[in-house]
């Protein structure tokens, strides 16, 4: 069993990123509870982790902030197959889940989202394995603007086979579709494709992960051709790590829609010392015309993050962290420019892990 306690006070200049003439600055705390349960057998083990999140904001429109969740993990192992399934359930408020998403935020409206995923991987040969993937998730909202996000169903697998041609990489065809069942009528859309994925370790501090995949897509009615695409480069220096990630994807949305958006993500992260370390990260969301006409999301995010940790025990932490973000304002035909800062500092406890032997 292993627990973790947090908590962290923040102030936000635009936590709703409204244009500035509405925009209200704002405070808000946070008391987290995080308990980890797990056990390991000799080609198995389980985990289920509990977590709530009490949260109160100085401004009163926004309401109950509580978060709650439960993640839970299985994974098997013989000497050919190896069977990871994943499930997790999250009720949390649309002030985290909906920022960067439809924008359609209130600390009075939560996101209930369900989750499940199983992974599996043949070996055939010392080469060749047989991969397969299904996932599943149910989104639905409640609270005062629950009526604008009627949530959907968003099921999706791939099936394919992966080639090791070197001790340092590997090859893997697939075929891969996804479905979106929206609660919204004439909203539903689904997509089929084939994708090639390579991962390749150029050294040991040096690895890449390029997906490519092109797929067929019906969006609400609309018929298409699209390409998918992940791009995942990470380098480690003695005493830092860079990481520069690319994603192109279908992303489903609250209010029942499957949209295109790409983004950009550049992570730094500096060890001082082995208490001290800090992360310098930026990301942009770019976001088709069609998401932004019909009103979906903004047309683009721009983030920036600068954070410092400090350990000063085994068992405790502390955080600061700085932040600011630049997008738009939904409206189609007189586009605004939103800006919006954010500070926060936390403390963590997490106790040594209590093992017991069964």
């Amino acid at each position: 069993m292993a627990p973790s306690y947090s908590t962290s006070f923040d102030y936000d200049s635009n936590r709703r990123l409204e244009a500035r003439e509405d925009a209200r600055s704002s405070e808000a705390g946070t008391i987290a509870i995080d308990v980890r349960f797990k056990r390991a057998l000799e080609n198995l083990d389980f985990t289920i982790e509990p977590r709530y999140v009490f949260r109160r904001y100085s401004d009163s429109r926004y309401g109950n902030g509580d978060d709650r969740s439960v993640y839970g993990a299985f994974n098997w192992n013989t000497e050919t197959t190896t069977l990871n399934v994943t499930a997790s359930y999250w009720d949390q408020s649309t002030l985290v889940t909906e920022q960067f998403e439809t924008g359609i935020v209130s600390g009075n409206t939560h996101r209930r989202l369900t989750q499940a995923q199983a992974s599996w991987t043949w070996a055939q040969t010392e080469r060749r394995a047989l991969v397969a993937q299904i996932s599943d998730s149910d989104t639905h909202y409640y609270g005062q603007d629950a009526d604008r996000l009627p949530g959907y169903k968003y099921p999706s697998g791939s099936l394919g086979e992966r080639f090791n041609f070197s001790e340092r990489g590997s090859f893997t065809l697939s075929a891969y579709g996804s479905k979106l069942l929206s609660d919204s009528p004439g909203n539903s859309s689904h997509s089929l494709g084939v994708q090639g994925e390579v991962v390749y370790a150029f050294s040991e501090r040096t690895n890449l992960d390029a997906n490519l995949g092109r797929s067929r897509r019906n969006l609400a009615g609309s018929s298409s051709s699209g390409t998918d695409a992940s791009i995942t480069f990470s380098h480690s220096f003695p005493s830092s790590r860079v990481q520069l990630v690319y994603t192109r994807n279908l992303v489903p949305y609250g209010n029942g829609f499957l949209a295109q958006r790409e983004q950009y993500t550049a992570t730094f992260t500096h060890s001082w010392s082995e208490a001290v370390d800090t992360t310098l990260s930026v990301f942009r969301i770019k976001n088709n015309e069609t998401a932004v006409l019909l009103r979906i999301d903004r047309r683009s995010y721009d983030n920036a993050t600068a954070s410092i940790n400090w350990r000063p025990t085994p068992t405790w932490a502390v955080s600061a962290q700085v932040s600011g973000v630049k997008t738009q304002t939904p409206q189609v035909f007189d586009e605004q420019t939103v800006k919006g800062y954010r500070g926060s500092i936390g403390l963590s406890w997490i106790p040594l892990p209590t093992v017991r032997s069964w």
